[in-house]
């Protein structure tokens, strides 16, 4: 499932660094609350990039040691939803392990 985020009216303005407009962008409440929103899944991808580049490996090393083609990998570290098998089998393929938790608001 690909997700449609809110988008602003305004755009990066040509040499303004993009963490910058980011920081600017965020004064708007409702951008602010998506933000958040997608903070686990922020983190997630974070987590799979940073142990991938921790063991050495490219995507495409990845993508063959979890069975996988290279453009699988590149989709799920771009954000799009995975399942908890895929993320089990890119797991096993990092020597790791992938932990859930459901936890009450």
């Amino acid at each position: 499932m690909i997700r449609e985020y809110p988008r602003s009216e305004q755009t990066n303005p040509p040499g303004k660094p993009w963490r910058e407009y980011r920081d600017s962008q965020m004064n708007d409440p409702a951008l602010q609350a998506e933000y958040q929103a997608l903070e686990a899944e922020f983190a997630l991808i974070r987590q799979l990039i940073d142990l991938r580049i921790k063991r050495g490996l490219s995507q495409r090393q990845l993508a063959e040691r979890a069975g996988m083609k290279q453009p699988s990998i590149a989709r799920l570290e771009s954000g799009h939803t995975a399942s908890l098998r895929t993320l089990q089998r890119v797991a096993d393929a990092l020597e790791a392990d992938v932990q859930v938790t459901i936890v009450p608001r």
